[in-house]
């Protein structure tokens, strides 16, 4: 699947240009962020573990926060091996639902999904290694806004974990006002992720083609 996403990540580039790649790469990252925030909300939430299907990975998301070098100690190939079955069944999704062959925004969009969430395991791991610190590779992606910092994300991990949602970070304080200002109703959450997990890329690709014909990247 990487192997596809890859090659059609590169055919996509090669339909559009190097300017509007860097754009959609952006709002892929600003996507994917709020994606990761208002899941975490859904699987952190205990009154979610009763549901059929959802509560398997809601009891995993909920023992993280008592085990949480757990994702430092695994292989992170494995850690990567944790999206392969939602992965799958979204591809297959927006392989039904969109033009992905004959649509180069939608064709990027849809690659771009799964090297971002790549990057948001990447992210998150890191957010559990204290020695990151003196990685200056993660530093500098710290730095950029883009990567979440140590004590950022340990703020989420201290009870009630009711804060932090997300995994790179730039869309907390959005995600922390909608949580504590508007609403914590678990359905109306659980609506939203879903709405972005299955039209996300569907979303994600119309606001690229009407922004980059704007400014006239395409």
């Amino acid at each position: 699947l990487s192997a596809l996403a890859l090659g059609g990540l590169s055919w996509s580039i090669y339909d559009i240009n190097i300017p509007a790649f860097c754009v959609c790469f952006v709002v892929a990252l600003v996507g994917y962020d709020l994606l990761s925030g208002f899941l975490h909300v859904v699987l952190d939430n205990p009154a979610n573990l009763n549901i059929p299907i959802l509560g398997q990975p809601c009891l995993e998301f909920q023992m993280h926060h008592h085990f949480p070098t757990d994702l430092v100690k695994r292989d992170f190939l494995d850690v990567l091996g944790d999206l392969n079955t939602v992965v799958s069944i979204l591809a297959v999704w927006n392989l039904c639902l969109l033009d992905i062959l004959n649509n180069p925004i939608v064709r990027c969009m849809a690659a771009l999904k799964l090297f971002v969430a790549y990057y948001g395991q990447y992210s998150h791991r890191a957010a559990h290694t204290p020695s990151s610190v003196n990685n200056k590779f993660v530093e500098g992606l710290r730095s950029l806004g883009i990567m979440i910092p140590l004590d950022t994300h340990r703020s989420h991990h201290r009870a009630p974990h009711d804060k932090d949602f997300c995994l790179l970070g730039m869309c907390n304080p959005l995600i922390n006002f909608i949580y504590h200002k508007v609403t914590t109703n678990r359905w109306i959450w659980m609506a939203c992720f879903v709405a972005l997990g299955l039209g996300g890329i569907a979303i994600e690709a119309m606001l690229m083609e009407n922004l980059l014909a704007s400014v006239g990247l395409v």
